[in-house]
């Protein structure tokens, strides 16, 4: 008999067992029964409430042609939380000749079975939904009292321990100048110049960008009106930040946090951004696919984008450069200008061709992966005695699922299994505050997002996105006497979001 295994790792806000720990539950139950298991499908945070799932639809879509007679998961709610999708998905599997089956509740296919099946799918649906509200209950009451409820903070404040919001006095005059500037006229790149060349950075640690600055503008936090539920629920696994939800709604107490910036201050700013909506002019300016990469190797300072423009037999001719901000205040020696088509050619080709020659590729997996697991051991006193409660309540839970098989009445066992579950859930929200943002990786995940990096393809004819695909691939490039220090960045898929750039 031969099987494929799907596992799926939940999203970054939940700990559940690993993708590791479901592969090795599913390949020991193969073993075991004498089942050849010849490919897996992974997903790595991602939900089961919706079927964006890139392993799961892959799976279905080469069910004809691999033709399993298992599915196997580690458990139901691996494959689907909702019962219509699961119905939907299990008559695929049906038609091209499998069954699911989950390794750590193995149901027959007696009528009891089917019972037995449908409460716990039903269970399942009925945690991610309550799950779902007793969330976003939570977070109203914070809202209501002005509280932090998760994401980024907003540059300018700290959260304190009780999750209100203080001023940070160092960050609050990098706003303060930012509203100064826009209300005596300065343009977002003139502010954004003026701030990169004092060294100061976004609240990820990030040179500022016009988006970083529009968002800073438009933030009504920062005139102490506290706003929460704006921005509708993801559709299909995207969010839309331009929608809003209705105003009956949305959550605003003015006056609720501490303002940086006074209320009549923060309007006139609102008009001044109104007006120039609809009076910006097009402009062809050079697109500087560095800008945010590129560091002085003499200060560490900010490489940006400069233009030089002479008068040749009356014809305007334009030269792109690159140089250190520091250098042009005086502050740094380095007043070298560096040609901004050679030096991006330098990267792109960097990118396109000497990373897919990599020959130290398999020693790159190893010292990440090393590192990896360095981090994952680190495990402090609470959160074993977390892991050990979990692991407890999900006992108790699998022994009255196997009551209710062996033939125990389920109205008097709904009760406790109700109980248990929200002690799980409450027990998962705790572990993922101290769990290693690394903890579903396995080697062979590492292995393949080092892979690609051998097949990056770049269109040169496209700036825009030469310069999408240099930030997706680089932290930084360090400008050096004899070339370029690059730091590479690689995107591990599964990792959780904690810090700037995610599982990076």
């Amino acid at each position: 008999m031969k099987a494929v295994a799907y596992a799926r790792y939940s999203t970054s806000h939940q700990r559940e067992e690993s993708v590791a720990a479901q592969l090795r539950a599913i390949y020991a139950y193969a073993q075991k029964n004498n089942i050849q298991v010849i490919k897996d499908y992974v997903d790595e945070a991602h939900s089961a409430t919706d079927d964006d799932r890139e392993g799961f639809q892959l799976m279905m879509r080469e069910l004809s042609e691999v033709r399993p007679d298992l599915v196997l998961v580690h458990k139901l709610d691996r494959f689907a939380r909702n019962r219509y999708d699961s119905a939907i998905y299990r008559r695929e599997l049906q038609k091209a000749g499998s069954r699911l089956l989950a390794v750590d509740q193995p149901i027959d296919d007696s009528p009891e079975g089917v019972i037995l099946e449908s409460l716990l799918e039903g269970m399942a649906e009925y945690y991610s939904k309550n799950l779902a509200r007793e969330v976003m209950k939570g977070m109203k009451e914070n809202a209501y009292d002005a509280r932090f409820n998760g994401g980024w903070i907003p540059l300018g404040y700290d959260i304190d321990q009780d999750k209100h919001y203080v001023i940070n006095e160092h960050e609050a005059a990098i706003i303060r100048l930012i509203f100064d500037m826009k209300l005596r006229g300065a343009t977002h790149g003139e502010i954004m110049n003026e701030l990169n060349q004092r060294g100061y950075t976004t609240k990820r640690g990030r040179p500022f960008g016009k988006s970083s600055l529009y968002e800073i503008l438009r933030n009504e936090k920062y005139c102490g009106t506290y706003t929460f539920n704006k921005i509708p629920k993801k559709i299909a696994g995207k969010r839309n930040n331009r929608v809003k939800k209705p105003k009956d709604e949305i959550i605003r107490i003015e006056n609720a946090i501490p303002a940086i910036i006074p209320r009549e201050q923060w309007l006139k700013v609102q008009e001044i951004m109104d007006s120039q909506k609809h009076t910006s002019k097009s402009k062809s300016n050079a697109v500087y696919m560095l800008t945010g990469i590129l560091k002085c190797g003499e200060c560490g300072g900010a490489v940006t984008g400069y233009s030089s423009s002479k008068y040749r037999k009356g014809e305007k001719i334009t030269t792109n450069y690159y140089v250190c901000t520091k250098a042009k205040k005086g502050e740094c020696c380095n007043r070298k200008q560096y040609r901004k088509e050679i030096l991006e050619e330098d990267i792109l080709t960097y990118l396109e061709q000497d990373i897919g020659n990599m020959k130290r590729m398999d020693d790159l997996v190893d010292d990440l992966w090393n590192e990896i697991c360095l981090i994952n051991s680190n495990r402090d006193e609470e959160q074993e005695e977390l892991e050990k409660q979990l692991k407890t309540v999900e006992e108790k839970m699998d022994n009255i699922t196997q009551a209710v098989k062996a033939g125990m009445d389920i109205k008097y066992l709904v009760g406790d299994f109700n109980e248990l579950g929200e002690q799980k859930e409450y027990l998962k929200q705790k572990l993922s505050a101290r769990q290693s943002p690394f903890a579903g990786l396995t080697k062979k995940i590492v292995a393949e997002a080092v892979k690609q990096k051998r097949n990056i393809k770049i269109d040169r004819s496209q700036p825009e996105e030469c310069k999408k695909i240099v930030a997706e691939n680089i932290i930084s490039a360090t400008i050096m006497p004899r070339g370029l220090k690059i730091i590479l960045k690689i995107q591990l898929p599964g990792a959780f979001n904690h810090g700037v750039g995610g599982g990076t």
